[in-house]
C-alpha cells in the first residue's frame, strides 16, 4: 500500500460519478433546454437565441470539465443570447460590437432597458424574461418554478434530483480583432455586465489535464475535502484555478505522495498572499471576500494530518479514509 494508491481508491470509490446517473440526467438536461428553445423562439417580441458553431448555448462548470466529485446533480448553460444592433461599453468606450441577425433584436426593445439609464439593457429585466420562459416550461409538469440564483437562473427537476443553472449571455466581438466574448449578468444590487468566455476555462482545464493522469482527481480529491470535509471556504473554480496556477509554476508528479502536499503549501502560499489569481485573468482574485485567518488554520489542519499520515502503518486505508473524511 501506498499514499497514492490509496488516494486513487478512495477517489474511485467514493468520487467517481455513477455512468448510469450521468446517462439518466444528461437525457433530462437535453429535454429542458430543447424545451427552453422551442419557448423562446414561440415569443417573436422577446429576446432570442444566436446559433454559434451549430449551438444555441454553451457548456461549463465542473462536469464538463471533468472536475465534478461524486453527484451530477447540477448542470451550467450559458444561453447565447442574440446580440445583434448592440455595443458594449467599458468606462464609457465601446469595446464590444454586438454579433447576431434579428433586426430589429427585442433585446433592446424599451422594456428590456434601464429604468435609470435607457441606454443600457438591463440584466434585471433580461433575468425576468428567461425566468418567465423557464417557468412556463416548467409549470405543466408540476416542478417548482426557477429561482434567480446570483447570474442564473436555477431550473430544478425533482424528479430526476437534478439542477440546472441557464445563464443568458450577450454574443460580442472585440473592437478591431475577431475575439469573441459573452456578457453576463453580474448578479449584484447594481445591475451591471460583466465579461466572459465558458470555453477558455475549460479548455485551459482539459488542455492541462491531458498532460497527467491524475490533474483532474487533483482537483476533484481538493474541492471534495475543502467542501465536504474540512469547510475550507474556497469555491470549486478557485481550487481549479488553484491548480492552474501551481503547474504553470511547479511539477506535477502525478503522484499523490508529492503532489498533495505540494498543492496543498501552494494554497496555504496563496491564502497567505490574499489571492486565488483567475487561470483566465491573473488580474482577478478569487478570494478577495474570505476569512483570511480561519482560511489558513483550516489549510494548515490538514497539513498537519497529512504529514502524520504512515505508509507503513498496517492500517493505512483507514488512516487515508479518515483523514479525507476528517474523522
Amino acid at each position: 500500500m501506498s499514499i497514492n494508491s490509496e488516494f486513487n481508491r478512495y477517489i474511485k470509490e467514493y468520487l467517481a460519478l455513477s455512468q448510469k446517473d450521468i446517462t439518466t440526467k444528461v437525457k433530462s438536461r437535453e429535454w429542458l433546454i430543447n424545451n427552453i428553445i422551442r419557448k423562446i423562439k414561440e415569443k417573436s417580441d422577446c429576446p432570442q437565441l444566436y446559433k454559434e458553431n451549430g449551438q444555441k448555448y454553451l457548456t461549463f462548470g465542473s462536469y464538463f470539465k471533468g472536475t465534478k466529485v461524486s453527484d451530477v446533480d447540477e448542470f451550467d448553460i450559458m444561453l447565447i443570447v442574440d446580440s445583434n444592433g448592440g455595443v458594449f461599453k467599458q468606462g464609457g468606450i465601446q469595446t464590444g460590437e454586438g454579433i447576431g441577425i434579428i433586426d430589429p433584436n427585442p433585446k433592446y426593445f424599451q422594456k428590456y432597458r434601464k429604468d435609470n439609464d435607457p441606454e443600457s439593457v438591463s440584466p434585471r429585466k433580461i433575468m425576468n424574461w428567461l425566468k418567465d420562459i423557464i417557468d412556463e416550461v416548467l409549470e405543466p409538469y408540476g416542478c417548482e418554478p426557477g429561482e434567480k440564483n446570483g447570474q442564473a437562473i436555477t431550473a430544478y427537476i425533482k424528479s430526476k434530483d437534478i439542477s440546472i443553472d441557464f445563464v443568458p449571455g450577450g454574443i460580442f466581438r472585440k473592437v478591431g480583432s475577431n475575439e469573441i466574448f459573452y456578457t453576463i449578468p453580474k448578479g449584484d444590487a447594481d445591475g451591471g455586465w460583466i465579461i466572459t468566455n465558458p470555453r477558455v476555462d475549460k479548455e485551459i482545464v482539459n488542455q492541462t489535464g491531458s498532460k497527467y493522469k491524475q490533474f483532474k482527481n487533483s482537483i476533484r480529491l481538493f474541492k471534495y475535502i475543502f467542501k465536504e470535509s474540512y469547510n475550507v471556504k474556497i469555491s470549486s473554480y478557485a481550487v481549479e484555478s488553484a491548480h492552474i496556477d501551481f503547474e504553470r509554476k511547479n511539477y506535477f508528479y502525478d503522484d499523490y505522495k508529492y503532489d498533495f502536499i505540494n498543492i496543498l503549501n501552494h494554497f496555504i502560499t496563496l491564502v497567505q498572499n490574499k489571492k486565488i489569481p483567475d487561470m483566465r485573468d491573473n488580474s482577478i482574485n478569487l478570494i478577495s471576500d474570505i476569512n483570511y485567518d480561519a482560511c489558513l488554520q483550516k489549510l494548515n489542519r490538514i497539513k498537519e494530518r497529512f504529514l502524520d499520515l504512515d505508509e507503513n502503518s498496517v492500517i493505512l486505508k483507514t488512516d487515508v479514509d479518515a483523514f479525507l473524511r476528517n474523522e
